[in-house]
């Protein structure tokens, strides 16, 4: 029975033109997809073998497979005045996978996705609200059960509908009072955040003050996320999130939610990946975890500074290896680009990836990577 309804749903899904593709790398459109791994109840671990395309819940309910394009589209930083039209350019240019959250452009581009989304309805881009994967996160201030179901209620209202395709956990920490509260300490030196975050992932460290609340202990972080993950199994069963993800992960964050979790594991982890910093340890744990990983910032970091950018040699799109790769693949008929050779770059090691921008052009320039050489 339950292969007869994956069936179905991936009939449904091919009738709209999507495609089930084992690895990113053999992705050939934007609706080429990956299916994520449904969680199963803790108590099954040791009868589940992992797999991309279908699980169990804790009432012991058959899931269908949840199909997720390997190439989405970022709406970080878009900002209120964009957010709207940028997120409908680029439905009308093919995308189906769109990714934002709680806390973007001031708490105000989940709004403006969701008027995207309606107006691509109204308009006949797309047929029906199956055609779009939407990802939104909860915000690292809404740690916490009941925090976070509210977080995800009113990212609901502000969508407009009645479920999201993929809710994440944004980062795993609650986060400061004030940032000058941050500043400060940092510039005392007191072992806050006083480390980069790259710094931070590769010792590999559960630390809870890389991101934590004034006033709040050390041993507090670790049952707080616990509780959080709770509510996101709660939102799975209740049907207002298709799959459950997490954001910004090491290792370490991961081994330790396990040990509390009910349902695993989460279908995604979206993390900072390109060649100044690759995260290899980390991508190779999720994929034996089951675990689909998504990279942000694959053209090398969005929030870097001109004196981080000097110490690593130099902006990735102008390096020399980038550069030349994009030469030695560009021809007569097309000119390839250092972005579209990052990109690639992230689907060769089998990672989804969601890059922004506002223009149309550079919308389809980024939809064109799928037939780039290994």
């Amino acid at each position: 029975r339950a292969k007869g309804k994956r069936s179905l749903y991936e009939l449904r899904m091919r009738r709209m033109g999507f495609q089930l593709v084992n690895r990113a790398s053999e992705a050939r459109s934007l609706l080429d997809c990956v299916a994520l791994t449904a969680p199963v109840h803790q108590s099954a671990a040791s009868a589940f073998a992992v797999s991309s395309a279908s699980g169990i819940d804790d009432g012991d309910q058959e899931r269908q497979p949840v199909l997720m394009p390997w190439v989405g589209y970022g709406t970080y930083r878009l900002g209120k005045n964009k957010s709207r039209s940028a997120t409908l350019a680029a439905l009308n240019t093919g995308y189906r996978h769109i990714d934002t959250a709680f806390v973007y452009g001031g708490q105000t581009t989940e709004i403006e996705v969701g008027k995207a989304i309606q107006d691509a309805l109204q308009h006949g881009v797309l047929q029906s609200r199956e055609e779009v994967f939407l990802t939104t996160k909860q915000w690292r201030e809404h740690h916490g059960y009941e925090a976070s179901m509210k977080c995800l209620d009113l990212s609901l209202e502000r969508l407009g509908l009645e479920y999201v395709d993929c809710w994440m956990m944004h980062w795993p920490g609650p986060c400061w009072k004030s940032k000058p509260k941050r500043d400060k300490d940092a510039a005392r030196g007191t072992k806050r955040d006083h480390r980069t975050s790259e710094e931070s992932c590769e010792d590999e460290q559960d630390d809870p003050w890389v991101y934590a609340k004034e006033g709040m202990r050390e041993d507090e972080i670790a049952p707080l996320r616990a509780e959080t993950w709770r509510a996101m199994e709660d939102a799975y069963r209740q049907g207002k999130a298709r799959s459950i993800a997490v954001s910004n992960f090491t290792i370490q964050h991961l081994k330790t939610l396990k040990q509390t979790a009910t349902l695993w594991p989460p279908a995604i982890n979206q993390i900072e990946s390109h060649p100044y910093y690759p995260q290899n340890d980390l991508i190779e744990y999720c994929q034996k975890e089951g675990i689909v990983v998504q990279a942000y910032a694959t053209l090398g970091g969005q929030d870097g500074t001109k004196a981080k950018w000097k110490a690593l040699g130099g902006k990735l799109l102008e390096a020399t290896p980038v550069i030349d790769a994009a030469k030695r693949q560009s021809n007569s008929d097309r000119t390839v680009t250092p972005a579209q050779i990052l990109l690639r770059w992230a689907i060769q090691r089998n990672c989804a990836i969601v890059p922004k921008t506002s223009s149309p052009a550079r919308m389809k320039e980024n939809a064109t990577i799928f037939d780039l050489e290994e």
